[in-house]
């Protein structure tokens, strides 16, 4: 009976993700995700326009987003019109899982922003829902930053 119950619930995941994979277009990939998961869609976030001077100089908090298994939100420090530092005040680490997962991909999010000079990182496999998170809070902040 176990066994039952797993495989059907493995094959109920596959086909989930064979959806959600399937669709073309981004935009209904991650409409299929988020229906998935129950989330609303994500909010707008503004483009930050192209800015030659930088940022304002500064510490910026980005918005509360849902991680699905937590909130993220972080701050951006900016220093010379760069950032130069991202601290992460809060993140999935109610469980085992969601510490080991977040302490692989937390610093490689970070790194990744820093050197990019912005919002825009690739998602972490395995950490998708936290890299989401990550990139609207970042996002929210450096609008704050151009701003």
């Amino acid at each position: 009976m176990i066994y039952t119950r797993v495989l059907f619930l493995t094959t109920a995941f596959a086909a989930v993700a064979l959806y959600a994979v399937s669709a073309t277009p981004a935009s209904a990939a991650d409409t299929a995700v988020y229906r998935w998961t129950g989330r609303a869609q994500p909010p707008a976030v503004p483009e930050i326009p192209v800015n030659s001077a930088g940022y304002t100089n500064g510490v910026f908090r980005g918005r509360r987003e849902s991680a699905y298994y937590g909130i993220v939100q972080v701050e951006a420090m900016i220093r010379g019109g760069n950032i130069v530092d991202i601290r992460f005040l809060s993140y999935p680490n109610d469980n085992g899982t969601s510490r080991y997962i977040n302490s692989v991909a937390m610093p490689r999010l970070r790194r990744e922003a820093i050197r990019a000079q912005g919002s825009h990182v690739r998602l972490i496999s395995g950490a998708t829902f936290t890299s989401e998170a990550f990139h609207l809070s970042l996002h929210t902040a450096l609008v704050k930053a151009v701003n």
